[in-house]
């Protein structure tokens, strides 16, 4: 009974093999069908046509897209006013993190404030960054224009 057992099961487990192109297709295949499942049709309507989708929330309306950033725009006037990432902690096909953040966004959308990486989107606003940024670039050049000075 045990050696029919043992001849059942396969010998080695090969559980760090890595993923094909099929499995990929598959896991993309699957990610698409909850994406699917969880959108109202009206959504998924607009995915197919436009290739975005858009949900209006309390802090503005949200265009997620398969492949960038998600924009956050004001919802009176349309006018793009940040940009939003969220990163998944393991990798996943687009469609999963797309799931990830209209489920979110629509019914915690506090929590996607706090989870993902916010940038606003204000051209003309230099922030404390690159103001030190600019510091750091003008100290090195002097550095490097004295060096070059003393070495004549």
């Amino acid at each position: 009974m045990a050696s029919q057992l043992r001849e059942n099961v396969p010998q080695t487990l090969d559980v760090f093999s890595h993923p094909t192109q099929d499995d990929y297709e598959r896991a993309k295949d699957k990610a698409r069908q909850l994406l699917r499942y969880v959108l109202p049709d009206s959504s998924w309507t607009e995915l197919e046509e436009r290739g975005v989708i858009q949900h209006v929330g309390k802090r503005g309306t949200y265009v997620i897209s398969p492949y960038s950033q998600t924009e956050i725009r004001e919802s009176a006037s349309g006018r793009c006013v940040a940009y939003a990432c969220l990163q998944l902690s393991i990798p996943a096909p687009t469609y999963d993190r797309m799931v990830a953040e209209y489920l979110l966004i629509r019914n915690a959308e506090d929590v996607y404030w706090k989870t993902a990486n916010i940038f606003s989107r204000s051209g003309n606003e230099f922030g404390i960054a690159t103001l030190f940024l600019i510091a750091f670039d003008i100290a090195l050049f002097v550095n490097l224009m004295l060096e070059v000075l003393s070495a004549r």
